[in-house]
């Protein structure tokens, strides 16, 4: 049986109207704003012949009136506008509403990654780098979150500086 115009309109405004509501789920359920995401601390955990192996502890902020679940996070880190790392962390913690977490994910830089890091520093600074240098960072990904049951993927980037303190190797 062939569908009249009027079944097509009807079928038509169903959709948009199902569509609108599932894309407002998550604002209906206190999802106003995306999370905040930057780096809270890095460390060099381990070198490799290949690759160097860094944790970044994320700082995750709510702003929302909702807790998230937190379902993964994955990663580029640019350091001094150069590629340095990616990586990717399974994260099952929940941020309080207007709170915050820790989320801890390993990155990983290929070896030439890192040599080219430090000598674009050492070309920058025109000298060894002292220990309280600051150099910008940018990091983008995506984080899995949920609520309420509904899940998302959310884009996330952020920039700052990072000091070279805290980057000593292992012991």
């Amino acid at each position: 049986m062939p569908f009249s115009g009027q079944h097509l309109k009807s079928l038509g405004f169903l959709l948009v109207a199902c569509a609108l509501l599932l894309s407002g789920c998550a604002k209906m359920y206190g999802l106003k704003e995306d999370p905040k995401i930057s780096i809270a601390d890095i460390r060099i955990q381990e070198v490799k012949a290949m690759e160097g192996i860094f944790l970044i502890k994320l700082r995750v902020l709510n702003p929302n009136e909702v807790p998230l679940d937190l379902h993964g996070i994955n990663c580029d880190l640019e350091i001094n506008q150069r590629h340095f790392a990616n990586g990717i962390g399974d994260s099952n913690q929940t941020v309080p509403p207007f709170g915050t977490a820790v989320v801890p994910v390993e990155v990983y830089a290929s070896v030439l990654d890192v040599i080219g890091s430090v000598a674009n520093l050492l070309h920058a600074a025109g000298k060894t780098p002292t220990k309280d240098k600051v150099v910008p960072y940018t990091l983008q990904g995506t984080v899995r979150i949920g609520v309420h049951g509904f899940k998302r993927e959310v884009p996330f980037k952020s920039s700052g500086e990072l000091s070279l303190k805290g980057l000593a190797l292992p012991r």
